[in-house]
């Protein structure tokens, strides 16, 4: 297959390369949590026609891991693997869900997510399950009857 070359400014680059992945640094784990560590909502006062203030509550955006890659200019795929590689990257990890998780509690709370929403995100970005038994995993129940 032939190598396309393209000329710029800051000199020539080969076409049928793939940019190099992100590199892990440390100051990424202060990153992720600075991302992740913001104010679940924010209180605004509203003036009305009449005169009178209101107060409107609005949620903050959820943070998301995919966010955070795109901020950093990488994918989810690159921080999973710096997860895996690196402790402090997972600690901060774990400590970003639980942030996660707590802009989404509070949010569903006070009515500011809808119900179905927050189910389905809890369960899809944080791992949630609903609080049934799973019976296949669970010990078989013996039950012996005595005759007397």
């Amino acid at each position: 297959m032939p190598t396309k070359t393209v000329s710029s400014a800051k000199g020539v680059c080969r076409a049928d390369k793939k940019p190099a992945p992100l590199r892990y640094q440390a100051e990424f784990c202060a990153r992720l949590l600075s991302f992740f560590d913001v104010p679940a909502f924010r209180v605004t006062e509203v003036m009305k026609r009449d005169g009178s203030v209101s107060l409107v509550e609005t949620a903050a955006e959820l943070p998301t891991f995919a966010a955070f890659a795109k901020s950093l200019g990488t994918t989810c795929a690159v921080l999973e693997t710096w997860e895996k590689k690196h402790p402090a990257f997972r600690a901060a990890a774990q400590k970003a869900r639980d942030l996660q998780s707590n802009i989404l509690i509070q949010n569903s709370l006070r009515g500011n997510y809808s119900a179905s929403f927050a189910v389905f995100t809890a369960k899809n970005l944080l791992g949630w399950r609903d609080g049934k038994e799973d019976t296949a995993s669970s010990a078989p129940i013996v039950v012996r009857w005595e005759d007397k």
